[in-house]
């Protein structure tokens, strides 16, 4: 009797442990991988962190590789987090031929899953917020790209060039004219994706009156060194 009983509790455990716990295969469940953050996978999924914060009893924004969430019951999984979108494309005047191409493109892509991140000073990652050098920086470093940690530092890295591309790095002096300390990821269509002190991770246009005057140069990295995720 005491057998019985034991196996029917365990049989029992088991078989609420599969309704409480979804599979992660199922809509409204969410396995975190390396390099996610709350930021993209609201995005992906059609909700908001805050709902995704509530939902699973998060205070802050940090998550782990390995991590089940909870997705609200109205998200709805939009194209996924690698996947180029009608906004990434770039125009014909801008393109590069073969893989070297679609690779900004991922980069650029890559780029964009940070939108709405807030600012932070020394920032370098999603997770705590980016300043504009931690932003760029990161996002080369998810395509293999090493870049230095400064605004200053990167302007010296790779080749200056006029006829902009997507992928370049567009530099700043917002302070002195001789003194780089802003950066940004060229994105096509006369803008680029940075990280503002009052709106975080944006796209902004270069023709913007507050940028345009402060506009120095921009630097091209060498293609073949570009990744894709």
């Amino acid at each position: 009797m005491i057998k019985q009983a034991k196996f029917g509790i365990t049989w029992g455990i088991i078989f609420f442990l599969g309704l409480s716990f979804p599979r992660i295969s199922e809509a409204g469940a969410y396995l975190v991988k390396k390099g996610d953050c709350l930021w993209n996978i609201a995005r992906t999924w059609g909700t908001s962190v805050q709902k995704i914060q509530e939902l699973n009893n998060i205070k802050g924004t940090l998550i782990y590789p390995g991590q089940l969430l909870k997705i609200p019951a109205s998200g709805n999984k939009q194209k996924g987090i690698n996947q180029p979108s009608n906004r990434n494309t770039i125009t014909a005047s801008q393109q590069s031929t073969g893989p070297a191409r679609e690779n900004v493109v991922n980069l650029i892509t890559t780029a964009r899953r940070f939108l709405g991140v807030p600012y932070r000073f020394g920032g370098t990652r999603p997770e705590t917020g980016f300043d504009c050098s931690g932003f760029v920086q990161y996002v080369y470093s998810l395509h293999g790209i090493k870049l230095p940690r400064t605004a200053s530092a990167q302007a010296i890295t790779g080749i200056k060039v006029r006829d902009l591309r997507p992928g370049d790095l567009v530099f700043f002096a917002t302070k002195k004219q001789d003194l780089i300390d802003h950066v940004g990821i060229y994105i096509g269509n006369n803008a680029f994706i940075h990280a503002s002190r009052s709106r975080g991770i944006t796209i902004t246009s270069l023709q913007n009156i507050w940028y345009a005057p402060r506009y120095s140069f921009a630097c091209r990295l060498l293609e073949k060194n570009l990744k894709p995720i």
